[in-house]
């Protein structure tokens, strides 16, 4: 007894045991789904019926609109056609043929290191330069050897001229002459070796070497990088097999550094990966800043399906009831006054939170966005920002 009292003196508990006394025996998953719809729907009916007897009520009385003023207020999109462009996407990953590390040409002590990293340089600068200290003093000896050579080559020549010696004097002299100028060149080509030099102009990345180590052909003294010609590597599904060729454009992003630039394919490769299912593509793109280092992540973006001159709008908008799919768009009734309406569509293909519609839409009307969760068909609204 005291039980029914609080309950009367309390409607809103009332209401609410009155619920749970009428789903008490819903365990079903399916029978509770079908009440949610049931419920919605004639929500939704009476929402209709309550904005339209506020219209009519409006329309008799000015004034009432003042006091009874149950508009929702939303934002709009005024919808326009444009062309819908699909794209497949690829991971890859940025590569650079001017990546290597340098080493010297020949053995010797590093003497200078004159460089420092992150410098820019530019082909054929020294970077490194080694002892050549007995290269020298060699040179110099038998530069010597050879102003000798050349004096003595000289007179046997005049005196061969006029019949005085022997051939073989004048052939001992000339002989001895060449033999060290070519030693002279080798010694020469010796000593530029020490200087090690940039094969192209790029930026010193690392240098691994140390003033006073000794340097040895093929042991790596710094890292040269060019980032002026850069080149994406991905892998592409076989499904895009001759949908892309040489030359085709495509547009590449890079996630970590929130960039997207145009690229074209200069390279398709000729086999299919097995395991993958894939085959390698190369994309040569542009280093805006010198932001693209090597190894950076990248999603090459290749164009799958176009379709020109349709309506697009975003994808979340699009809600369905009862195995159809519909949007509310900004209209106006009777009164002239704002209203939502409901407007069944025909979804296309979908893309970056993006679809096209087939039908149901002419392009010229208001989409509700903001807010559209909250309207029904046929209810008052306010157009805001």
């Amino acid at each position: 007894m005291k039980t029914m009292q609080v309950l009367k003196k309390y409607p809103l508990l009332l209401s609410l045991a009155f619920l749970a006394a009428c789903g008490g025996g819903a365990n079903d998953l399916e029978s509770k789904k079908n009440q949610l719809r049931d419920k919605k729907k004639a929500l939704e009916q009476l929402q209709a019926e309550i904005s339209q007897l506020e219209r009519d009520i409006v329309a008799l009385d000015p004034s009432f609109k003042l006091s009874a003023d149950n508009s929702t207020l939303v934002s709009v999109i005024q919808l326009s056609k444009g062309d819908f462009v699909r794209y497949n996407e690829a991971r890859g990953r940025v590569e650079t043929d001017q990546n290597v590390m340098v080493t010297p040409e020949t053995a010797g002590v590093i003497k200078q290191i004159l460089v420092r990293e992150g410098q820019s340089v530019g082909a054929g600068q020294i970077l490194v330069t080694q002892d050549s200290e007995v290269l020298q003093r060699s040179m110099n000896e038998v530069t010597t050897a050879l102003e000798l050579a050349n004096v003595t080559y000289e007179r046997q020549a005049k005196l061969w001229e006029q019949n005085i010696g022997t051939e073989l004097q004048y052939l001992q002299a000339k002989n001895q002459k060449e033999r060290l100028e070519k030693q002279l060149q080798t010694l020469k080509a010796q000593v530029n070796m020490t200087a090690v030099k940039a094969p192209f102009s790029g930026v010193v990345d690392e240098i691994i070497a140390k003033v006073g180590e000794a340097a040895s052909p093929g042991v790596p003294l710094l890292r040269l990088v060019s980032l002026s010609n850069m080149r994406v590597n991905a892998d592409v599904p076989e499904s895009l097999l001759g949908k892309v060729k040489v030359g085709d454009k495509v547009r590449v992003s890079f996630p970590s550094i929130k960039r997207e630039v145009d690229g074209q394919v200069v390279v398709v490769g000729q086999i299919i990966n097995p395991d993958s299912r894939s085959f390698r593509i190369e994309v040569a793109v542009g280093n805006v800043d010198n932001l693209l280092k090597p190894d950076l992540l990248a999603v090459v973006k290749i164009q799958d399906e176009t379709k020109p001159d349709v309506i697009i709008i975003p994808t979340n908008l699009i809600q369905r009831e009862g195995g159809q799919e519909f949007v509310y768009i900004a209209a106006q009734d009777d009164q002239k006054q704002p209203i939502a309406k409901k407007v069944m569509v025909e979804r296309g293909e979908t893309y970056d939170n993006k679809t096209y519609l087939k039908s149901g839409l002419k392009g010229d009307e208001q989409l509700i966005e903001k807010g559209f969760r909250d309207v029904t068909d046929g209810a008052a609204i306010k157009i805001g920002s």
